[in-house]
This record gives C-alpha cells, structure tokens and sequence, in this order.
C-alpha cells in the first residue's frame, strides 16, 4: 500500500512540475521571428499552403482591398490573402494597386467556405 501512495505522490509531484513549466513559457512573439519562406506570388504559396499552416512567411503580392476596423487593418491581396494589422504596426500608407510584401502567421483556409481568403494574423509590412 505505502508503494502504490509513493507511486501517486511522485506521478502527480512529476505533473505538476510539467505543467507549471509549460505553462510559464514565454508565449512566442511572431513580430520577431524569422519568416520560415519568402514567397514572390501569391500563386506559388497556393500550391504548397497546407505545409505551412501556423508558421509564419513572407508573401509578395498586390493589394486589392484596404480595410480599417477600430485598431486593426485588414488588407487584401491578390483578392483572396487576408492579413490584418495591428494600426501600430502600419509603419507606412498601403493603397489599393500597391505591390507589397507582408509577413504573417498563416492561420489556415476555410474549406467549408471556398470564398474565405486565406487568413494571416501577426502580420507586419516588409
């Protein structure tokens, strides 16, 4: 009986351990990371979207839509890339027609709506 109580003391004092520490780990800052790709059209990142789902790239296209919500910017490129903006983070002006290249967080495509652009959050002008 005393083995099985010790066995539950150091099963659960070894949890415990595991999540304050994985819990306590600083969150990651996607304004400061590396872009894992740099992608020169947004064509090119279509074909090979799926391997980058949560990783954040670079993508070059041209900007078809500019939208202000409160403190954030949604920009569009290419009619079908979503990447919102923080207001603070718009360093510079972006018009419709401009060729930009953003990096962002890919956050995923909604299969259920095909007319759903892709989606970027943490996104900053290049």
């Amino acid at each position: 009986m005393r083995k099985i109580v010790e066995f539950i003391f150091f099963f659960v004092l070894i949890v415990g351990i595991l999540s304050y520490l994985y819990v306590s780990r600083p969150a990651t800052d996607y304004f400061l990371s590396k872009s894992e790709k740099h992608f020169d059209s947004t064509e090119e990142f279509v074909l090979v979207y799926s391997d980058y789902i949560g990783k954040v790239v670079d993508i070059k296209g041209e900007v078809t839509l500019v939208e202000r919500d409160d403190s954030f910017y949604n920009i569009i490129l290419d009619s079908e890339f979503c990447f919102s903006l923080d207001s603070s983070e718009l360093e510079k002006s972006v018009a419709e027609n401009d060729v930009i290249i953003i990096k962002g967080r890919f956050t995923g495509f909604d299969a259920e709506n095909l007319f759903e652009p892709y989606s970027f959050t943490y996104c900053s002008l290049q």
